[in-house]
């Protein structure tokens, strides 16, 4: 998933008021079509590490 599309799921998510978002669903994030190394979620958009959240 691209970073930028990762930013408008988090501001939908979050728009939504912020439901259950368990178990997270995990894909890794691009910036400009390279990997970032992270991994971020389907459905909330957050952002994750070594499957720790991160922020």
């Amino acid at each position: 998933m691209q970073m930028e599309e990762a930013a408008r799921t988090r501001q939908r998510w979050e728009a939504a008021g912020r439901p259950a978002c368990d178990p997270h669903t995990l894909v890794s994030e691009y910036y400009l079509g390279t990997r970032t190394g992270d991994k971020v979620c389907t459905k909330c958009g957050g952002n994750f590490l070594n499957g720790s959240p991160v922020g």
